[in-house]
């Protein structure tokens, strides 16, 4: 067919020509991609209609085909919102429904066999930057994560989708401002001395609730954490958070009621609204949530009926139970292995007043998430794992919008109780993070995948974004940083950086496991053996820093000190595939060549892959 007999879509600036499937923007080209193209195409047959997800699924991909939907679908409609200039936020032609899929709302006029204008040079649209390789030396260690890749995470690699550049969550963290809900103070002489959970719970609540609205960038409640029983300056804490506006609060307890009074300020510190409440204490549950919503007003955030629904879920009516979730949330946002066990048992017992209160099994769910994948030890995590992955589901049954749950399975997955799927930990961080994109804990997690697929330029995308959400410090970041400096062959700054993290005391044995490797790939031999052979775990020599010690005095000659060790630990039960990796290494160093294959393809075995 004649290029001037095609018919045409006008809409706002845009021309689409339907057979060639091409956008014009004022004459000029506008440059798509397959995928993005697709979709505005199904978006202009329909106008006006909701096209679903699933619907532009079977258009882009074939139903066996094995991708990373979620991820594609969202990075397709970002492409298309960017071509067209559009905002998630306020479309003017692409709108999004939740969960549901998506419209397209400008008045479009159909022309036919008008002449097309000339086509012009093609109109570049800033891309996000391709992911480009990471050199890698080739050195005997870094085999691990291949072997990882290879094993547990190559098909799926080897299947996502080339346009893939940006983070499926990234639509809905776009955001026009952002905001942080600070500890409220608990004021001098406010009831008993370990009320100060409270300054910390509250907030907490606030934040989940108006995170649930997804008009309001919010920082996690552990980005705020290091201002508590603080009066820090508004100005500064506004900078370094990276928002707009901060809400700041102050609790004093008598015998019966609460006295909470809050303040919303901008970035310069002036006040723009304040309120004061006088409440019975057993009503502090609905307070939290008038807050909320006195807080969207004065930021002059208009709810939907749903979304003004949502602030005001009632997951208990039994006051007991929820001072034992704010107790415990409170200690979940500062993430030691302390804590998380204290944490744990608050959330129990909030259970055990109230077995339906779905918030308090969400916010179990995601403790034992995260103590599997941090804290505990060989086969425990298995058992921390199962129970993340049951609590979340349960706490999911009785209400499908907990972020908190989604997470937990994502993590869940992505341990040895859930085979390392990564699949299921992108595709359940994509959803918690629709739903509530302040969880930086969901880049984290999402960092971990790519770390282990070996796409380092988009792990550090997600440590970056985590990093925006909570600039504070994590243990999983720091750790998974100088795995990627160490991959990266740099290995003097990776002795620094690690030197620095455990110069804070950190609770992170990798740490100390990669500065021995790291001090080794800088020359510093005596320094790294020194490191390896003083780890500690549970009591006992650690055994993944004994096996990497064995490789080292074997690559340097000491040969009869790497056998005593390996002799050590080749029976020990439940060894993760580092293990498996470095005593093959050792055995290659040995000249035992059918020893060092065989621990070798242990280690290529996803069943061994290790839980961090």
């Amino acid at each position: 067919m004649d290029r001037k007999e095609h018919q045409r879509l006008q809409f706002g600036p845009f021309e689409f020509d339907v057979v060639a499937g091409e956008l014009y923007r004022q004459g000029e080209r506008v440059r798509l991609q397959e995928q993005p193209r697709q979709v505005l195409s199904a978006l202009l047959e329909r106008p006006g209609e909701i096209v679903t997800r699933d619907e532009l699924r079977e258009r882009l991909w074939k139903t066996d085909t094995f991708v990373d939907f979620e991820h594609g679908l969202n990075t397709a409609i970002k492409k298309v919102r960017r071509a067209l200039g559009d905002s998630a936020e306020a479309p003017a032609f692409v709108e999004t429904l939740a969960r549901r899929g998506y419209r397209f709302i400008a008045p479009i006029n159909r022309t036919q066999n008008a002449p097309l204008a000339p086509v012009a040079a093609e109109r570049n649209v800033p891309a996000a930057a391709t992911p480009s390789s990471t050199a890698r030396p080739w050195i005997f260690w870094t085999m691990t994560l291949l072997l990882a890749t290879v094993s547990a995470g190559g098909t799926w690699l080897a299947n996502r989708s080339a346009e893939d550049d940006v983070t499926p969550e990234s639509e809905a963290r776009a955001k026009p401002f952002h905001l942080a809900i600070m500890p409220l103070r608990m004021l001098v002489g406010s009831g008993a001395p370990d009320s100060s959970y409270l300054g910390v719970g509250v907030a907490d609540a606030i934040t989940a609730r108006l995170a649930g609205t997804r008009r309001i960038g919010l920082r996690p409640t552990a980005a705020v954490l290091q201002y508590k029983d603080t009066q820090p300056d508004p100005a500064v804490v506004a900078q370094a958070l990276g928002v707009q506006y901060l809400l700041l609060g102050t609790i004093q307890e008598a015998a019966d009621t609460y006295r909470v009074s809050v303040q919303l300020v901008g970035a310069d510190g002036i006040e723009l609204w304040h309120r004061t409440y006088d409440e019975p204490r057993a009503e502090l549950l609905e307070l939290q949530d008038r807050i909320a919503e006195h807080v969207a007003s004065a930021l002059k955030v208009n709810l939907s009926p749903p979304e003004r629904a949502r602030l005001h879920v009632r997951y208990t009516q039994n006051p007991a139970a929820y001072d034992l979730y704010l107790r415990g949330r409170a200690l979940l946002v500062n993430f030691t292995e302390a804590n998380m066990r204290d944490a744990i048992g608050f959330f129990e017992q909030a259970l055990a007043l109230d077995q339906s209160y779905a918030l308090a099994r969400a916010a179990l769910a995601t403790s034992a998430a995260w103590f599997s994948v941090r804290y505990a030890h060989d086969t425990e995590t298995l058992a921390w794992g199962q129970r993340a992955d049951l609590e979340a589901r349960r706490a999911l049954e009785q209400d499908p919008s907990l972020a908190d749950a989604h997470l937990a399975i994502a993590s869940a997955a992505g341990t040895l109780y859930g085979g390392f799927n990564w699949k299921i930990v992108l595709e359940r961080t994509s959803k918690a993070l629709a739903l509530d994109p302040s969880l930086d804990l969901a880049h984290v997690a999402r960092m971990r995948v790519f770390y282990h697929l070996g796409s380092f330029d988009e792990a550090r995308e997600e440590a970056r974004l985590a990093r925006a959400l909570n600039p504070s410090r994590n243990d999983e970041i720091d750790r998974l940083d100088i795995a990627l400096l160490l991959f990266a062959g740099q290995y003097a700054q990776a002795v620094q950086q690690a030197t620095g993290l455990l110069q804070r005391q950190t609770e992170v044995p990798a740490l100390r496991q990669y500065l021995g490797l790291a001090r080794y790939y800088a020359g510093d031999t005596a320094g790294a053996r020194e490191m390896l052979a003083s780890l500690r775990r549970g009591g006992k020599p650690d055994v993944r820093g004994q096996a990497m010690l064995a490789s080292i005095e074997a690559a340097t000659g000491l040969k009869d000190q790497a056998r005593t060790c390996i002799a050590g630990i080749v029976n020990a039960p439940d060894l993760d595939h580092h293990v498996a990796y470095s005593v093959g290494a050792t055995f290659a160093q040995l000249g035992e060549t059918d020893e060092s294959l065989a621990w070798l393809q242990r280690a290529a075995d996803p069943r061994h892959t290790d839980h961090q």
